[in-house]
């Protein structure tokens, strides 16, 4: 079942798609992070999916804080670091209490800029199993005041996989080796992937930039990745 939430933010009404699975036992959990797009039809199909292969997935809504912007740009610049932490916070603790979650069993995922998200959460919100970042750009970046996500990523207490396009600008492959060998050297277990003949976006099916091979050997990845480290007692 997929429908949409609203909780408050800082004192933002801020929207969350929350799709639960079949059933009625408790199921691990998935903190979602939207594309560019926000809670669009990629976030929506991908939060279905996770639901049917047996998550409890909540995705909340980046953009709250600039509702009335039509111009995606101008949307973006709302989206500074303090406040993804804040609706993250929110989220995750609006994850863990749902009655259909096993609270010390979660996950982070997320694709294109929610890849990035997916790291700055996962350095900033302890307790997730693993997290998933899905050629998520500007890791080396801050956006707003405050240290960028590559500085912040000693924060991360999980294992991480990654899944990029060698074609890709943003993040190019030179970035993603970096985080990646950043990580090993904190210690930090990791499953990277770099596909070639690939560039970004390449897991949307509505996007031109679509390549399917990568797309569906990435999900196999991915959900089996997220097997291995919710499934089990910690």
């Amino acid at each position: 079942m997929l429908e949409t939430i609203q909780i408050v933010v800082d004192g933002s009404p801020m929207d969350m798609l929350v799709a639960t699975p079949p059933g009625d036992g408790p199921r691990p959990g998935i903190l979602l992070s939207h594309y560019q797009h926000g809670l669009g039809p990629f976030t929506r199909r991908n939060a279905e999916r996770l639901a049917a292969e047996g998550y409890v997935v909540v995705a909340p809504d980046h953009y709250h804080h600039t509702p009335n912007e039509p111009d995606l740009k101008l949307r973006k610049q709302g989206l500074i670091d303090t406040r993804l932490i804040a609706d993250m916070i929110a989220a995750t603790n609006y994850l863990r209490r749902h009655p259909r979650t096993v609270p010390e069993r979660t996950a982070i995922m997320g694709h294109c800029m929610g890849g990035r998200q997916t790291l700055l959460g996962a350095a900033t919100i302890p307790d997730f199993r693993c997290a998933i970042d899905c050629y998520g750009g500007g890791v080396l970046r801050a956006q707003g005041p405050g240290p960028t996500v590559f500085e912040r990523l000693a924060g991360i207490k999980c294992p991480v996989a990654g899944f990029f396009g060698i074609n890709d600008a943003n993040p190019p492959p030179e970035d993603v080796r970096k985080v990646e060998a950043e990580l090993k050297r904190l210690g930090i277990e990791t499953d990277f992937h770099i596909y070639e003949g690939t560039g970004h976006a390449f897991m949307d099916p509505d996007q031109t930039r679509y390549v399917e091979t990568s797309a569906l050997d990435a999900w196999t990845r991915i959900l089996a990745f997220l097997n291995r480290h919710l499934s089990a007692p910690s």
